[in-house]
Formats: C-alpha cells, structure tokens, sequence
C-alpha cells in the first residue's frame, strides 16, 4: 500500500527468520484478544442474508445464531493475520511482542507487491479501525452484491483499548502460506497414525513440516500448528535489535543484516524519558 510508508514487524529473536524468511499467519484460535472477529449476532445475520440471500428464520433466533455461527466457524478456519504495525518505538510493543525488549522490529516496504491485494490466495492489506463497541450490524442495506470491502471488515476491527498498536494487518488464506509447522510431540500424538508411511522433514530442532501432506489443511486453524508466509527479502529494509537483547544475539543480527542488505539500528533507553532511542 503506497499510501503508507513503512510498516514495522515486532517478534521475538528467531536465527531461523534470517534463512526462512518465515513469518506466522495466525488463526482466530491463537489471537491474544478474546474479542477478536466476534462481531454482534445481529451483525452476522444480516451479513450472511445480504450474502446469500433471505433467510426463513428471524433474526435473533437460535436458528439463525447457530446458522451464523456456522459460517463464521468456516470463514476463520481459513484466514488468518500477519500484524504490523506503523511505528517501531512503542514501549508496551515491544514488551508485547518482542519478547520484553529482547527480540526485533523488522520494517518492510509496503509498496512491495508482496503487500499488493491478491485475490487468488484471499491476500489484503489494510489498517485496523479502533471502536467503543462491537459491531452491531451492517452500516446500510444493500439490494444487490455484497461489497467486498465490508467481506473482511471485521477482520480489521478492535477495542480502542489496543489503538496504540496503530496495526496494519494481511489477511491471507490459511491453505496458500508457503509452509505449515508443527512440533515432533504434536505430529506424533495427532497425525504420525494417519501417515505410517511418511516421514515429515524437519524444520527446526523442535518443528517439522506438513507442506507436503493434506492434513496441513485440516489442521491449519490449530492452536499448536504454526502457518507460516515466506516473505521476499527484498521487502525488507531494517532489523532494529531491543534494548535488552544480549549483545551476542546484536553480533549474529548485525551480521546477517550486513550480509543480506538490511539497514542496521539498535533500540536503546533514553536517559531521562519514557521513551526508546534508536542507534544506526
């Protein structure tokens, strides 16, 4: 998106993204928000009837909730979200998400066709909305096709509780990412019984992949298997190292940035605010 002009990845330090290039597609299941993609009953109804036409219940019965909350079920077991976000300095970001200072902030570009909307894998970027209240119902009626920008509004919509996030988000299609991890304890117990004959290839010490069986996409929305988006390198322009990361883990970041081209910056403590500086 050219209307924006950077975007900002915060995640804890993995020597393996540096090779990969993997970046976690995250299901409903393991959102860290219990109001994440619950819209209104209300809302679900009449976005479900504009879709597929009247229905024979009413609005509000328990025939149409569970009707609803069928399609909803579907809808989230094969999407899921990269976040981003469009600032690199949050304090409480960084504690979040970057394992309290001791990971890295990635900047992309988002004018890169990774970032271009991509109807064939379901791939959209766009800026979340902060609210005071749960969406409640369609903001008016249509009499014809649904519109395709309300299709995945409720993917871009949070309490304004989280409004310091300032999040961007890619909606990708769970069954299109490049790879899907699971751990070894994890393959053994749910899926080894259903392959005797097949060996899964090791991804990490701990991960094994599932790219090359079926069952990734039966599994996809689990809590325990990791969908994980290759993105191209050359999206990339800077790896900021937190402020609390050792200093060896700051030598082996450096040195990959070095050698793939990426901009360099350390994040360090400012002395007399509540703020964070950046070296580099």
């Amino acid at each position: 998106m050219s209307d924006i002009p950077t975007l900002y990845k915060y995640m804890p330090f993995r020597k393996e993204f540096f090779e990969n290039f993997y970046l976690r597609c995250t299901p409903r299941s393991a959102l860290n928000d219990p109001f994440e993609l619950r819209p209104s009953n209300q809302y679900m109804f009449h976005h479900t009837t504009e879709v597929l036409g009247n229905l024979e219940f009413k609005e509000g019965s328990d025939e149409s909730k569970r009707w609803t909350q069928g399609i909803l079920e579907k809808a989230f077991k094969k999407l899921g979200l990269v976040s981003f976000s469009e600032t690199r300095d949050s304090i409480l970001m960084w504690s979040h998400y970057a394992d309290n200072h001791k990971g890295i902030v990635i900047e992309f570009d988002p004018a890169h066709k990774f970032f271009d909307n991509n109807p064939a894998t379901s791939r959209k970027l766009g800026r979340v909305s902060y609210r005071k209240e749960r969406l409640k119902s369609l903001p008016y009626r249509w009499n014809e096709i649904f519109p395709e920008s309300d299709k995945t509004r409720i993917y871009l919509e949070k309490a304004d509780e989280w409004i310091y996030e300032k999040e961007y988000r890619l909606i990708c299609d769970l069954y299109a990412v490049n790879d899907t991890l699971c751990s070894t304890e994890y393959y053994d117990e749910k899926l080894r019984h259903k392959y005797p004959n097949y060996t899964p290839e090791p991804a990490t010490n701990e991960m094994v992949s599932l790219k090359d069986i079926e069952a990734r996409y039966n599994v996809a929305s689990d809590l325990e298997v990791l969908c994980m988006l290759e993105v191209p390198k050359d999206c990339i322009r800077s790896v900021t190292c937190g402020a609390m990361m050792p200093q060896e883990d700051k030598d082996y970041v450096k040195q990959k940035a070095d050698e793939l081209g990426f901009s360099y910056r350390e994040a360090v403590i400012d002395d007399n605010e509540y703020r964070l500086n950046f070296l580099g």
